[in-house]
């Protein structure tokens, strides 16, 4: 496998950096070798987006509905 320029988001190493196949959508997945742990620069759905979460939760605390959650 090659290395490739792409910051892990778990430790911010390039070093240990390597791709690893494709997600179910057809993006290219990648592999930190120091945290063991698989990710990708690319999702197909929001809630993996950072930030989502709170936005969520936030909605859930305020009494929105699941269309306004949507």
């Amino acid at each position: 496998m090659a290395k490739v320029d792409v910051k892990c988001p778990f430790c911010e190493q390039t070093e240990s950096v390597k791709k690893h196949g494709q997600g179910k959508t057809g993006h290219q997945r990648y592999r930190c070798q120091l945290r063991r742990r698989t990710f990708q620069l690319d999702y197909a759905y929001r809630a993996c987006q950072p930030g989502m979460k709170e936005q969520i939760v936030d909605l859930a605390m305020n009494n929105a509905g699941i269309r306004d959650t949507a």
